[in-house]
């Protein structure tokens, strides 16, 4: 331990100190909230300060994922970039020579129109060109972009020539492009003030500590200057705003299966941070999927495309799926290509490939007039595809001595090469609609470095977890060694800058918090490492007697299977022997309806719904109350979705899915796993907490969690694929129950509506019904997954319409107390032990119920990072807390560490209550099942979110589907467990 470096005691003073301060500030104002109107107390209330840090647990020191970053400027000066389509190569000169001053008002010589759309890799060409002229101009200048809109420079740019020219020209052409490059929006980071807050943690400008985040022009151009470096080296991939994978010789790479198009890359991510006293450069090992580099004939085969010249095997319809597919992976692909320019030299260029050779990719106007496919083919090979040779002006033979007309690829590369091409392989398309230029597949390699969002498959995802899923210690060394190089800590232009990034991550006291007891009907139990396990235990609580249910197994029909329906329905009956004895009243003896639902790849909904309209006659149309089992033959996402879409919307019965192989096995576990779902959907209670803090304890306090959830890989457009939003609410004092409800909102709209009004209060109307008609005194809200960027949207727009649901139910001057904590499982913070005694023995992680709350945070905020469970393998990833709304806990318990450890404590003892694990979770309950109701609604919207890949935009379908709600009979259950 006496190599590891401890805490900087200065940073540690500053945090005490300010704490000091916030108790000073805080103590009479948190009394008088009481007695303040709304709008005084919501100004104490928001954004508080942080009233203490926590002091329960045994304190532990570890490392986290972050360097110090020391800033030496006092200013650095933040431009935005506006790059337009020039004028004729003359008109640009004679307006570059003439546009003079500092890019205010409208920019000279600046083109025809607006900004036009440059793709990415263009752009990154034109800024780069752009800024190697600046530099001429302004010799000794230093500044950084991010190669889309911003420019960062340590000095006040003259720009005397704005804007400035480039002229583009695309690799193995001779076009040539002109653009102008325009240095507008001049503003000044003020770093030296930034640097004063630090010393302090005092904004002279905001006394009210109102602004959050705070210097954000100032953090946005630290990470311009640091992002630069990797963002212009040729050999790494950059993606969105913060993470950077290295390709060249030595990257950390896997290929994603034997022949696979896809590949994974290990790369970082960072972002600078204010912490407290001190800038931090938060770092993180992350990994991202590729294209496999690799010749685009190899490809094919890898697809079995290579079919062409040899008849009818090309027509057929799975190689036609096959083909489909290959052009879309291609589409927007860029290859490096070698041919012979218009002077018959043999160069190598890049080229970016549209698809393959496809009479539906080729604009109408062109088919049969510059190009001709054979009729039975939608794709073809070189002897497939015909284009029209025209001979070139004052000539009239091509080819040598051949006639103007159609000629196969094949027959004009073999003239023009000396070589025929590969007839099996599909030709690529390296042109565009209106002008393609058909090029033989092998003679194409794909580039190295190029991302790819793409559905990844059951095996591709084993290959990539494995992959990515690293000891804590590996990621801590990649970080320490490799990330210098890879993120370019050591490179000239932040030296220039005057920006350091140390070289050792930072140690941090983090506290290990007891884990809680959990009780059952019959016996408590303590559970180790973050678990434990059910033996000869009953559930706490169990819900009203399953009287009504039944079983049912899925068939394929092209396997069949080994089992016999028998041998389902013997294990069938032990399982529901073992509910009886895990407290879990049944009948036993299941109805008789139809065991077997024989399907069909692809073909799922006809014969599942035909089932369920079996059992609705069955029952006479009454399903409330009626639960199914349902043996699946293996997992399967689509068979799963359309069982719970047609169970949860249209018939209303509880389903429990369980995998035969798994079930078959005849294991008191499954058994035990599957159980804890069934009891919870039936309003069963499966284990609470002992000695929960006292507003829980009184039942007084409802705790609520809400989520969104947006569409991904869709079109951004409005009308597609609605947001998705999960509510759930604790109905009393156990916590054990969170009945639910889901809706629709706009596409990709993250603060919620006025809806959530009316379905909060909804959630209140529960708790009444469950607690002798008494409304909460206290209502503790975790708001799962907004960034900081939206803290104050939160308290603006969505914290009135909770107010407004409240102020319905109850009455003047007997308002809850409200606080709200925002959730995030999806941050780059990382820690990792520092001893052999202080990790987990197995996945050597931190240990479960490990929680920081100093070191790198900002003592004016209240938050920390709580790591409840055990992580199996990998490195743990902590959940991050942050508190924006807070009428509670400083009222109730003072402002000082009772009112951060009963936080903590509540966040920590909500991660033992997921009802259907017996361990502790990663992130607190309410969030997690808000999070499992938002993919639940997901399933039930096939129609938005398992669009088939080739489709390209959702059509005939409205932007919300509101027929999609839950069924009448699952309304405030768990039916999403």
């Amino acid at each position: 331990m006496s190599s590891i470096p401890q805490p900087d005691n200065s940073i540690t003073e500053l945090e005490n100190r300010i704490i000091r301060s916030h108790q000073a500030k805080d103590t009479d104002l948190v009394k008088k909230m009481s007695s303040m109107t709304i709008t005084e107390a919501n100004a104490a209330a928001l954004m508080p300060r942080r009233p203490a840090y926590g002091t329960s647990g045994n304190k532990v020191l570890l490392w986290a994922n972050y360097f110090r970053l020391t800033v030496n400027p006092n200013t650095v000066y933040r431009y935005n970039l506006e790059v337009r389509k020039g004028e004729t190569k003359e008109k640009e000169r004679g307006n570059t020579e003439k546009a003079k001053g500092k890019g205010k008002g409208k920019p000279q010589g600046s083109g025809d129109g607006p900004p036009s759309t440059i793709p990415a890799r263009k752009l990154k060409i034109i800024l780069q060109h752009a800024i190697e002229e600046l530099r001429r101009l302004e010799p000794g200048a230093i500044v950084a972009t991010e190669f889309k809109s911003q420019l960062v420079s340590l000095k006040k740019l003259k720009l005397a020539i704005n804007p400035i020219a480039v002229i583009f020209k695309q690799e193995g052409s001779d076009r040539q492009e002109s653009y102008l490059v325009t240095i507008v929006g001049e503003t000044e980071a003020p770093l030296a003030d930034m640097k004063d807050y630090l010393k302090t943690m005092i904004d002279r400008s905001d006394p009210d500590e109102a602004h959050f985040p705070r210097f954000a022009t100032s953090v946005d151009a630290l990470g311009v200057i640091l992002g630069y470096a990797p963002r212009s080296s040729e050999q790494v991939t950059a993606i969105g705003k913060g993470r950077f994978f290295p390709w060249g010789p030595g990257a950390a790479s896997a290929q994603l299966g034997y022949n696979d198009p896809l590949t994974a890359i290990r790369g970082y991510f960072q972002s600078v941070k204010l912490g407290t006293g001190r800038m931090l450069l938060n770092v993180n090992v992350t990994h991202g999927v590729f294209k496999t580099p690799v010749n685009v004939g190899e490809l094919c085969r890898w697809f079995r495309v290579a079919v062409f010249g040899q008849g009818d095997p090309a027509a057929a319809k799975n190689t036609r799926m096959r083909l489909r597919t290959l052009s879309k992976f291609l589409a927007r692909t860029r290859v490096l290509v070698k041919f012979r320019d218009s002077n018959n030299k043999e160069i190598t260029g890049k080229k970016t490939i549209l698809g393959l050779a496809d009479r539906f990719d080729v604009s109408q106007s062109v088919l049969g007039r510059d190009v001709l496919f054979q009729p039975e083919f939608n794709h073809g090979g070189p002897r497939e595809v015909k284009f029209n040779l025209q001979a070139p002006e004052g000539k009239d033979k091509v080819m040598g001595n051949k006639p103007p007309g159609f000629y196969t690829v094949d027959q004009y590369w073999t003239w023009k090469y000396g070589k025929a091409p590969d007839k099996t392989m599909p030709l690529v398309n390296l042109g565009s609609r209106d002008k393609p230029m058909f090029f033989p597949a092998e003679q194409c390699t794909i580039m190295p470095g190029q991302a790819v969002r793409s559905k990844l498959t059951g095996d591709e995802t084993t290959v990539m977890l494995d992959f990515a899923c690293r000891s804590p210690f590996a990621n801590a060394m990649s970080l320490t060694i490799d990330s210098c190089s890879a993120l370019g800590f050591d490179s000239d232009l932040l030296s220039g800058f005057g920006l350091e990034v140390d070289k050792k991550l930072l140690t941090v006291t983090g506290r290990e918090l007891a884990p809680p007891p959990v009780s059952y009907k019959n016996k408590d139990i303590t559970a180790r490492a973050g678990s434990w396990n059910m033996n000869g235990v009953k559930v706490a609580k169990s819900g009203r007697k399953i009287d009504a249910w039944t079983w049912v197994r899925i068939i394929d029909n092209d396997k069949g299977s080994y089992v016999t329906t028998d041998d389902v329905g013997r294990i069938v009956g032990n399982f529901s022997r073992f509910l009886e004895t895990s407290g879990i009243p049944i009948n036993q003896q299941s109805a008789a309806t139809p065991r077997e639902i024989r399907v069909s790849p692809g073909n799922y909904d006809a014969p599942i719904d035909n089932w369920f309209a079996g059992l609705k006659r069955h029952l006479q149309g009454n399903t409330k109350n009626y639960f199914l089992l349902v043996v699946l033959p293996r997992q399967d996402t689509a068979l799963y979705g359309t069982i719970k879409k047609l169970a949860d919307t249209q018939y209303g019965v509880h389903t429990i899915c369980v995998v035969e192989k798994t079930f078959m096995k005849d294991n008191p576990q499954t058994y035990a796993n599957v159980g804890l779902k069934w009891n919870l959907k039936n309003g069963g209670v499966n284990h609470i907490v002992k000695n929960p803090i006292d507003i829980i304890k009184a039942g007084t306090t409802m705790v609520v969690g809400y989520d969104v959830t947006h569409p991904t890989n869709m079109p951004n457009d409005k009308n597609a694929a609605p947001s998705l939003v999960g509510l759930v609410a604790s109905i009393d004092k156990d916590m054990g129950q969170w009945p639910a409800v889901a809706w629709e909102q706009n596409s990709r709209q993250e603060m919620l509506g006025d809806e959530l009004a009316g379905h909060f209060g909804d959630r209140l109307r529960l708790w009444m019904k469950h607690n002798q008609n008494r409304l909460p005194e206290y209502i503790v809200i975790y708001r799962d997954g907004v960034s900081e960027g939206q803290f104050t949207q939160v308290l603006e727009i969505e914290l009135p319409m909770i107010r407004k649901a409240c102020s319905k139910l109850y009455q003047a001057g007997r308002k809850p107390k409200l606080s709200i904590i925002v959730s995030v499982k999806r941050h780059q913070t990382r820690f990792y032990p520092t001893s052999e005694q202080t990790m987990d023995p197995k996945s050597r992680n931190i240990r479960s119920g490990t929680v920081v709350d100093r070191g790198v945070t900002q003592a004016r905020y209240w938050d920390f990072f709580l790591t409840a469970h055990t992580a199996l393998k990998g490195t743990a990833r902590p959940a991050h807390y942050t508190v924006l709304l807070d009428e509670i806990f400083r009222g109730k318990y003072g402002v000082g560490e009772t009112a951060a450890n009963n936080l903590e404590k509540l966040t920590h003892d909500l991660c033992y209550l997921f009802g259907r694990a017996t361990k502790a979770v990663s992130i607190c309950p309410p969030a997690y099942y808000a999070d499992i109701v938002c993919e639940r609604a997901r399933v039930h919207r096939p129609e938005h979110f398992d669009a088939p890949d080739t489709a390209s935009s959702i059509s005939g379908v409205s932007g919300l589907t509101t027929s999609r709600r839950v069924h009448d009979n699952l309304k405030d259950t768990m039916y999403y467990i």
